[in-house]
């Protein structure tokens, strides 16, 4: 009897400590997470919402390691591939060391954790695809915009100045401007109609090539982006500062130089010609653009100057729309190796891809503490308490069909942005990522920092001895380029046999 006695005694004891051992049991998820600067008061009280939120879902809680952009090479990359840091989640992408984690071995590859723990993300097919490294999936792509085609934002107040309608009269070509250019030069003699996002620099709206191809300067080398009259794809690697079309334009943007159209200060600005913009001190502004007016919301937003007069943008789409690599993995959350639970990590990002609360506690934070709700779809930010403010933005955040928009955006923004992919087709090589780590690209690098840029921008004579075309074919010629390209043309054949 005694014996049975002390068994129940046990028992009821071993009981009494089992929510003690599943609290010591949540896990703490690390989350490495770009943005614009730590804020750990307003961070705090996010982190506290959400693990209020998630820990009886998934037995977790964050905490958030906000690095800087200018940071995030030394505090985040190197902190995982030098450092081995304790992570669970971190943010990545194609233009921001994606394929070199993944070929340092520092990411796990997510296909079985995504079967087990990811089956509520509503991720298309050409995310999927497009952001796979030899057939394994090591990221989790937002779902948000997937064709972003180059155009440019107009001013359009500058444009009714001049007695341009950009939707009546639209331009199909960047040299269709021309006279719209000239006629603002006369109204505005000490202005500049003509404003570069100067990244890449010089980046041309109408160009051929597939954005950001191979991750070399300036796209050196690229695949041409549009399918031929028969359907087909030129599936040919080029050296794009080596074909009569970017010789075209640069010859072109070099005319617009001296005719001041474009400032010659372009390529030294430090902002990317943000503070014109935000100024108004512009007429037509080239940019990756989301459809639906949407980009020309956001950037206005983003940088109106108040101590200017107010002025209305708009957007021209200059591209033919195509799913591209890039834009598959323009924002991802990946789980790196120093992770301890990669099945809590990925618990998390399954809702971070199906739970609206989450998602939009990541984004804007605590409801009347970060922020106020307007509608069913809008908010306004606490600007005391802005959350929305401190992390890299919406476009990193899950999937963007579960957020909140601003009160100057439009309701359906999010959804809008969606289906502007809706029945797009894909480049013949989506998923394609040209793999430099063997050759010797800097050179390459070297040479179109020195000369394609300024030729680009239309600062340096085409035609000029030392630094004009023919002098930087050959100095590409020297630094190898017809390697690059090579080793280029046979990864890609040898990627298009493997998807046999």
């Amino acid at each position: 009897m005694r014996k049975l006695i002390s068994f129940f005694l046990v028992l009821v004891m071993a009981l009494a400590a089992v929510p003690g051992a599943l609290a010591a049991r949540t896990y703490t998820l690390d989350i490495y997470w770009v943005g614009n600067g730590d804020a750990p008061e307003i961070r705090a009280g996010v982190e506290e919402a959400i693990n209020t939120y998630i820990e009886p879902k998934i037995g977790a809680k964050v905490v958030f390691h906000i690095v800087p952009w200018d940071n995030w090479k030394t505090d985040a990359v190197d902190a995982l591939t030098e450092r081995y840091e304790k992570m669970d989640l971190i943010f990545t992408a194609d233009w921001e060391y994606y394929s070199d984690l993944v070929a340092a071995n520092m990411l796990y590859p997510l296909g079985d954790l995504i079967d087990q723990h990811g089956k509520d993300m509503n991720l298309s097919d050409s995310f999927w695809n497009g952001v796979k490294i030899h057939n394994q999936i090591y990221g989790v792509p937002t779902n948000k915009e997937l064709c972003v085609p180059m155009g440019f934002l107009v001013n359009k107040t500058a444009a009714e100045a001049i007695g341009w309608d950009p939707e009546k009269e639209p331009v199909t070509k960047t040299e269709d401007l021309e006279p719209w250019l000239a006629r603002y030069k006369e109204q505005n003699p000490d202005g500049y109609p003509f404003l570069f996002d100067a990244d890449p620099v010089g980046r041309w709206v109408d160009e051929p090539w597939i954005n950001d191809w191979s991750g070399l300067e300036n796209n050196a080398v690229a695949m041409r982006m549009a399918q031929l009259e028969d359907g087909s794809f030129d599936e040919t690697v080029y050296s794009i500062f080596e074909t009569p079309e970017q010789e075209a334009h640069i010859r072109l943007m070099y005319d617009w130089v001296q005719k001041g159209y474009i400032d010659p200060e372009t390529i030294h600005y430090t902002d990317k010609g943000l503070g014109r913009f935000g100024r108004g001190d512009f007429l037509v502004y080239t940019q990756a653009l989301k459809g639906n007016n949407i980009k020309a919301v956001e950037m206005y937003t983003a940088n109106y100057d108040a101590s200017s007069e107010p002025w209305e943008c708009t957007e021209i789409i200059m591209q033919p729309k195509y799913i591209v690599t890039a834009h598959t993995a323009g924002a991802m959350f990946s789980i790196p190796i120093t992770s301890n639970n990669p099945d809590k990590a990925m618990q998390y990002l399954n809702l971070m891809h199906s739970d609206p609360t989450l998602v939009n506690l990541m984004l804007f934070g605590q409801e009347g503490v970060n922020y106020t709700k307007v509608n069913d779809t809008q908010v306004e930010v606490n600007p005391d308490a802005a959350w929305y403010n401190v992390h890299a933005g919406a476009w990193t955040v899950g999937d963007v069909s579960l957020q909140y928009v601003l009160t100057n955006e439009d309701p359906e923004k999010n959804q809008k942005l969606i289906e502007f992919a809706n029945g797009v087709p894909e480049t013949v090589c989506l998923g394609f990522r040209f793999n430099k780590k063997k050759l010797n690209v800097d050179a390459v690098n070297a040479v179109i920092r020195e000369y394609g840029n300024p030729l680009m921008v239309g600062i340096v004579d085409p035609d000029d001895p030392e630094k004009g075309i023919e002098a930087m074919k050959e100095k590409l010629k020297e630094a190898g380029i017809d390697d690059i390209v090579a080793a280029a043309q046979k990864q890609y054949e040898d990627w298009k046999a493997a998807q046999k």
